[in-house]
């Protein structure tokens, strides 16, 4: 498992994040914190996270535009990020995707998943070996 891994979670309901930061600490993160997009935004200005875990309807500014921001900046644009939505159909998968994020899951999202999840996306490419 890698460690030292910072993320920046976005969720604009406090029970959520409260419980999520609350399972992703157990796990050895470090999480900071954004209850809205726009709080998010001012946070990758000055603290670069390794990983962004967001969800996608919040009031204001949505998960969609707040990952083509952050797509838009070139220091961020190879950030991991997460898709965090109550809709799972396969619609939904691929529009997060479309709109750049690296992977999605439904909530409520099993932390022992969630924890995979992070692991693969910060996780080195593994490089194939010739002849192999």
């Amino acid at each position: 498992m890698i460690s030292n891994i910072r993320i920046l979670l976005v969720e604009d309901c406090e029970d959520i994040l409260f419980i999520m930061k609350t399972e992703l600490e157990w796990m050895g993160y470090s999480v900071l914190l954004a209850k809205d997009a726009r709080t998010a935004l001012n946070i990758v200005k000055t603290t670069l996270p390794d990983v962004i875990v967001s969800d996608i309807q919040m009031p204001g500014m949505d998960g969609f535009e707040f990952i083509r921001r952050v797509r838009s900046n070139p220091a961020l644009a190879g950030i991991p990020a997460i898709a965090l939505s109550g809709f799972g159909m396969e619609k939904n998968v691929k529009e997060a995707l479309d709109h750049g994020f690296s992977a999605h899951r439904t909530k409520p999202v099993e932390p022992s998943d969630l924890n995979d999840l992070i692991q693969e996306l910060v996780s080195p490419p593994k490089r194939r070996l010739a002849g192999a």
